[in-house]
């Protein structure tokens, strides 16, 4: 028998028996590449990360999902964006070494 809830990926019950969805925040995730990578797309990825706890209080469970999916997106945004611009930066330390030797062995 069909009770017309959609079945939940997280594995807890939306409605019967008062248990809250479990949706994952990525807080840890959020300020790990705040701290590491990319401050500006790790502040936004914070934000969205902080919104999932108040909205599923709140019983917000598709804001929740949304706010942690668009949490999840802005930290592999900031991790992609950190790499490359590390890989920018020791690329052009070596450039810069380089030319320093170059010139002192003149």
């Amino acid at each position: 028998m069909s009770t017309g809830m959609q079945p939940n990926p997280y594995g807890t019950s939306t409605m019967q028996g008062g248990a809250t969805p479990s949706v994952p925040n990525y807080l840890v995730q959020s300020i790990l590449v705040t701290l590491c990578c990319c401050i500006p797309g790790g502040i936004v990825a914070i934000v969205y990360a902080a919104q999932v706890n108040s909205k599923l209080a709140a019983g917000d469970y598709d804001g929740a999902l949304k706010s942690s999916n668009n949490a999840k997106l802005w930290c592999w945004i900031s991790l992609g964006v950190g790499i490359v611009v590390n890989l920018i930066a020791m690329v052009a330390q070596m450039m810069i070494l380089g030319a320093a030797q170059q010139q002192q062995g003149m």
